[in-house]
């Protein structure tokens, strides 16, 4: 069976191909590491928009070795070239077999760019301007951060993995929990991203890490009891079953407005691969009475997923992951967009339901 590395002209009305062309953003968004890899597989530089943002120039890579018939080279030297661990060479290892990969539930718009609910992904240069080339940390610092990594490791249980079933086809998010039976995620994780059809089937994977590989617990949800926003994108669902007193409670009830400058840590599952938590380059940039805006590293998968400040209280509710960027020369960041637990907070209490 002939998969979208095989098709002519390249597919891009198919959502897988274009999820393809986001994980190529997530992979390289260096003009001259694009550049080289695709020389590596017989696509060379005059052929291309060189000009263009890395974006673009995935996009007009894409179209070419389709055309061309060296788009199963690139992606095998792509994942050859990635680690075991990585959150995104599943992906390429499925498209190379042929197979469906799951596919991320973040909608996108044209090239990649995230549907935000307020302004857009684009990186400002005052923005870029907040971090130097330099990412070591003075050593006064390292306690504090010490401190905060421990207080997210103890957090880490609450937070899941949802394996969505919705009209024929398998997606990934992030959850947590938020009592003894509900979650919090995304209305887009639970919903078809277009026509809004609602999940057939929702699985919260609790404890997928690499210190319990093999030891994950899978607890079915009840798609019933789903009290949502899709204005506001956030969703809460309820377990079939009992879950762990030690899972901890992230507890709606005690969190905190954001602060402009503060730091934004995500525990989140890129991908739909293992959990990680998001501390690099992770100032919150601005926010309003709905969203708030940081730059904390993140990719596709990590939808739904909480954000705290750097003593662990939880501020915002992931919701959209922006588009690496180069602006004044700074290495690449990323804009992305959460909603204010306010907003949740506001909304459960309108439906009347009941939180922690």
């Amino acid at each position: 069976m002939a998969g979208i590395l095989d098709e002519q002209p390249y597919p891009w009305h198919k959502k897988t191909a274009q999820q393809l062309h986001l994980k190529l953003c997530q992979f390289s968004a260096s003009v001259p590491g694009i550049l080289l890899v695709a020389a590596q597989s017989q696509i060379e530089a005059y052929n291309l928009h060189t000009e263009e943002t890395p974006y673009l120039l995935w996009a007009d890579i894409l179209e070419y070795a389709a055309i061309h018939g060296h788009l199963r080279e690139l992606i095998t030297n792509i994942a050859n070239r990635l680690s075991a661990t990585s959150p995104i060479r599943s992906f390429f290892q499925d498209l190379l077999a042929n197979q469906d990969p799951p596919l991320d539930a973040e909608p996108v718009g044209p090239l990649g760019a995230p549907r935000f609910i307020s302004d857009t992904d684009d990186i400002t240069e005052n923005e870029a301007l907040l971090y130097k080339e330099d990412l070591t940390l003075r050593i006064v610092k390292v306690p504090a951060l010490i401190n905060t990594l421990q207080k997210l490791t103890t957090l880490a249980p609450g937070v899941c993995r949802f394996i969505v079933e919705v009209q024929g086809s398998t997606q990934y998010g992030t959850g947590f929990l938020i009592g003894k039976d509900m979650l919090l995620t995304n209305w887009h994780v639970l919903h078809h991203e277009t026509n809004g059809t609602k999940a057939s089937a929702a699985t919260a994977e609790f404890l997928f890490d690499d210190s319990h590989a093999n030891s994950s617990v899978k607890i079915p949800c009840d798609v019933n009891t789903i009290v949502t926003s899709q204005e506001d994108d956030w969703a809460i669902i309820r377990s079939t079953q009992p879950l762990e007193d030690n899972w901890p409670i992230i507890a709606l009830s005690k969190a905190v407005a954001p602060q402009n400058n503060i730091a934004a840590y995500i525990i989140q599952h890129p991908g739909g691969e293992s959990k990680r938590v998001g501390f690099v380059r992770n100032q919150v940039s601005d926010f309003n009475d709905r969203v708030v805006h940081y730059l904390t590293d993140t990719q596709r998968g990590s939808s739904g997923a909480p954000v705290f400040d750097e003593n662990g209280n939880l501020f915002g509710l992931h919701h959209a992951g922006g588009r690496p960027q180069t602006i004044v020369g700074k290495p690449p960041l990323v804009k992305n967009e959460g909603i204010l637990i306010s907003k949740v907070v506001e909304g459960l209490k309108r439906y009347e339901v009941a939180f922690d």
